[in-house]
């Protein structure tokens, strides 16, 4: 499809609701890639991550940057965006037809899924429906809620995903679980229900 590209962003553009992508380097990189290749995810994102607060300056003149939440092995975190996540290799998608507050709703979900355990085994039930097996006792295992109706365990494109179906946004309409949800098929349908990518400046 044709990407609707924007205008570069800087790291003082991003936005409360800002949906970043990119890569993942080090030897986890190398498994989620080759684990996402095997799903036929060929994409070049590997990452997905909700920008949560925008940057600003207090008034002590402290220049601080945008914060973040994004899922990891370790669980998902609140941190700020790095250099790591501010490349020539990645990405932001503004979902540009939702209102202001809607977005807002994005990074408040994105937030209150901090410390979420990662969905390891989500990686297994995609393989096994990648080659046409459904044990639905483990659908329903994997897509467990909290009391809040937040994933009880999430990779990074499910907690955005989760995120924006919390907010009143529907991503997919195909009746995907949202543990099904991969980074790059995430990137994709974003733009295609209105989304804008922009990239770093």
């Amino acid at each position: 499809m044709t990407v609707p590209v924007g205008a570069p962003f800087t790291l003082d553009d991003l936005e409360p609701g800002d949906i970043g992508f990119g890569p993942i380097t080090g030897m986890v990189g190398v498994f989620v890639g080759a684990g996402q290749l095997l799903l036929g995810d060929e994409a070049r994102f590997r990452h997905a991550f909700v920008v949560t607060s925008a940057a600003y300056t207090d008034v002590l003149g402290v220049w601080h940057p945008p914060m973040i939440v994004e899922a990891m092995p370790s669980g998902a975190r609140f941190v700020p965006l790095g250099d790591d996540r501010w490349t020539a290799e990645h990405a932001f998608i503004r979902l540009d037809r939702q209102p202001v507050q809607v977005r807002r709703e994005v990074a408040a979900h994105a937030m209150a899924m901090r410390g979420t355990p990662y969905g390891f085994s989500d990686y297994l039930s995609l393989a096994l429906k990648k080659f046409g097996v459904r044990w639905g006792w483990l659908d329903r295992w994997i897509s467990r809620t909290t009391e809040d109706g937040y994933p009880r365990r999430a990779i990074c494109s499910q907690l955005v995903d989760a995120a924006c179906t919390r907010a009143g946004i529907s991503v997919f309409n195909d009746g995907r679980l949202s543990q099904d949800v991969i980074p790059g098929a995430l990137f994709y349908q974003l733009l295609r229900i209105g989304g804008t990518s922009h990239w770093p400046a």
